[in-house]
């Protein structure tokens, strides 16, 4: 254990954390067997049933059965938890959330998925599950070659540096012990991108954790503009799916190993890929379904969509969610000897970028950000951004119906503004305000629609 890792445990442990314990336990399985694993899976997904339909109104009436299994519960959609949310609590977490205070020093706190997929839910993580999260990240993080305090690139979103702001000390002093070196996702122009190919060239870091799209453009520009990149022994791959094409870019021009990690802000990390090509299920953790139309579980090796049950977080269970993602379980475990059941591939979302008037890259998921969490006072059902063509954008809007005029133009000036900042001085940029955005002919819904393809691409 370095120091960095000692100080992190130690720093958390005065708050009244226990990361270190549950982050012990991640190491331990995974030395482990397959049937202790399979064991500590099996008590934590029974106990979660029984706890959700004795305590929680959303389950107790939905689930009748005394002793329920797993499929007697509902899918829980998005929409679910928006209309339920608190219906999902325990009775003590519903009496301090809604008289804003906690019981607890170190208590629970309300966890926003990132918008990736749209517009954003929110969920409650109780201190148990906050630190199982926190674990979970850590053990990712060792399964890819860079544990906790190892120097590492991060190539991540910064809506902080874009504003100006300053990090709280608590944000400094666990940057200071992780020891991240920022690259910012969210402003990546011509002039920065040469600037993130020398820092990577003249710095002795080996490792990145970052979005798919951001370190894929990276690599692309300096592809375009003849710049040798120099190549990192391990890459983590957040926030994106990651295609056979994608895998060969990254690994070809920025990592030796490409690790395809899998989770949600709602849901902490689900599953992550080692060196040996397997991306593990952290089981003990979280139970995953993969699902037909029917909401039956399907074959391994079948694909289907993806459910998540949280096993822990008693104060707000959440069993069966549907994440949105599709995606494929493997037949066997894990290939390097280890215990975890596997994901054979992840599908994803369907996602696109759009470049500024200037021909640079703009991440989508800084746009999915900044309009699905940013600019959404939860009025924004859904919205769909396209780029028609180097300097003309139009913007979807579909509001919730009782969003009124005086709100609803408020909310788009506020996008407008902020939008057009980073589209550039000569974006032509429509708003428009629809009942309805229709779905893709796949059936999947479309956030992001480049239809103006960028020059040198």
């Amino acid at each position: 254990m370095n120091w960095r890792e000692t100080g992190y445990f130690a720093a958390h442990r005065l708050i009244g954390s226990h990361v270190a314990d549950y982050f012990q336990e991640f190491l331990a399985l995974h030395r482990g067997t397959a049937a202790q694993l399979d064991q500590v899976r099996d008590k934590r997904l029974e106990e979660i049933l029984l706890h959700a339909t004795s305590e929680t109104p959303f389950y107790r009436e939905r689930v009748t059965k005394k002793v329920p299994t797993l499929e007697d519960f509902p899918v829980v959609k998005k929409g679910d938890l928006t209309r339920y949310f608190t219906d999902f609590m325990v009775p003590e977490l519903k009496g301090e959330y809604e008289s804003g205070r906690h019981a607890k020093r170190y208590s629970w706190i309300p966890v926003k998925s990132g918008g990736t997929s749209g517009v954003p839910v929110t969920v409650i993580h109780d201190c148990d599950f906050r630190d199982r999260g926190r674990a979970s990240r850590l053990f990712s993080q060792y399964l890819c070659g860079f544990p906790l305090g190892t120097p590492h690139f991060l190539l991540w979103g910064s809506m902080k540096d874009i504003n100006e702001m300053q990090d709280s000390w608590s944000r400094r002093a666990v940057n200071f012990f992780q020891n991240p070196y920022l690259l910012n996702a969210f402003r990546m122009d011509e002039k920065r991108l040469e600037e993130y190919v020398r820092l990577i060239n003249e710095s002795k870091i080996e490792h990145m954790m970052a979005y798919v799209d951001a370190a894929c453009e990276l690599v692309r520009f300096a592809r375009r503009r003849g710049l040798q990149l120099r190549k990192l022994k391990s890459f983590m791959a957040c926030a994106g799916t990651v295609t056979d094409d994608v895998r060969q870019l990254l690994t070809e021009g920025l990592a030796e190993h490409v690790h395809n990690k899998y989770g949600t802000r709602e849901c902490t990390d689900i599953a992550c890929e080692d060196n040996d090509g397997s991306i593990n299920i952290y089981s003990h953790h979280v139970y995953l379904e993969s699902v037909d139309d029917a909401n039956r579980p399907v074959k391994p090796g079948t694909l289907g969509r993806l459910l998540v049950t949280l096993l822990g977080n008693h104060s707000f269970p959440l069993i069966r969610y549907e994440v949105g993602d599709m995606g494929v379980l493997a037949t066997e475990r894990s290939s390097g000897g280890a215990p975890w059941p596997r994901l054979d591939r992840i599908e994803g979302r369907v996602s696109d970028f759009v470049c500024d008037t200037n021909g640079n890259y703009v991440s989508p998921v800084y746009i999915r950000h900044l309009i699905g969490v940013v600019h959404n006072p939860e009025a924004i059902e859904r919205y769909q951004l396209r780029q028609l063509t180097r300097t003309n954008f139009e913007l979807l809007l579909q509001l919730t119906p009782e969003t009124g005029e005086d709100k609803a133009d408020k909310i788009i000036k506020s996008i407008e503004r902020d939008l057009k900042a980073v589209l550039g001085a000569e974006a032509d940029l429509k708003v428009r305000r629809v009942e309805e955005i229709e779905h893709s002919e796949s059936g999947k819904f479309v956030y992001i629609q480049n239809l103006y393809t960028k020059p040198g691409a």
